[in-house]
């Protein structure tokens, strides 16, 4: 973990999360038997990286303290930020935000964001207008069916009641239309996520993943700053968590 001291207190504190781990190795395949991890989630830890950078060498103080958090574990049930939420660096009642990162193709400029959980918390004009000014279009969770909500490291600090999202992008790509990034994403999917040539290729385009790091750090800025809690919306799974969270 790391940590950037805000100007005043910690009650509105910032999370940013990302799993480092992966698969090992495949002991009984020839040759190159690494599970290397360079889009899941490589790409989140840089990202996380960057973030962590920016405010540390910032010559203005976020409004409150921010945390960053690697985690492992993520691939074998999410147990590195199960025992993050259940061990928070500050009370949950002063964490303002979780913000995730977990794999995001290193493929171009998004245009398009799908942003787990977000529409589901009071924050969520604040992040439809971040969105518009870096033009991006929010969609929803394109596979809902495949509990992407509930299957990456934010899940662990939203049970616990703390607002929580993992930012994503889209299908929608510049130069491209949505065919093309789904065409992508499936590509990805079928012949390397958890596989051994889920490696660094010289090809690929970061451009898309440093877009993605400014809007993650403005929203996460702006979440500091808030006058009140982050709270989910009434009647919300995780809202009675957030009510129950301790003081201190």
């Amino acid at each position: 973990m790391g940590r950037v001291p805000g100007a005043s207190a910690e009650n509105q504190a910032v999370l940013y999360t990302a799993h480092y781990d992966h698969l090992g190795i495949d002991p009984g395949m020839k040759g190159d038997n690494i599970y290397n991890g360079a889009a899941d989630n490589g790409t989140g830890c840089g990202i996380l990286l960057e973030i962590a950078r920016a405010y540390a060498q910032s010559t203005v103080r976020p409004p409150h303290a921010v945390y960053f958090a690697s985690v492992t574990a993520e691939e074998q049930g999410l147990l590195g930020s199960e025992y993050l939420g259940l061990h928070p660096p500050v009370p949950t009642a002063q964490m303002a935000l979780d913000l995730n990162y977990d794999m995001l193709l290193p493929i171009g400029i998004p245009r398009s964001a799908s942003l787990g959980n977000a529409d589901r918390i009071d924050f969520w004009p604040t992040i439809q207008r971040v969105a518009k000014a870096f033009d991006l279009a929010l969609l929803p969770d394109p596979n809902p069916r495949a509990g992407h909500a509930y299957r990456s490291d934010h899940f662990s600090l939203a049970r616990t009641g703390i607002p929580a999202l993992s930012i994503g992008q889209g299908n929608l790509f510049e130069g491209h239309d949505e065919a093309w990034g789904k065409q992508q994403s499936e590509d990805y999917v079928k012949h390397h996520y958890h596989q051994p040539s889920d490696e660094y290729r010289a090809d690929w385009d970061f451009r898309g993943n440093a877009k993605m790091a400014q809007f993650g750090f403005v929203l996460g800025w702006l979440a500091s700053e808030q006058p009140k809690s982050i709270e989910w919306l009434p009647g919300d799974e995780f809202e009675a968590a957030r009510k129950s969270r301790p003081a201190q």
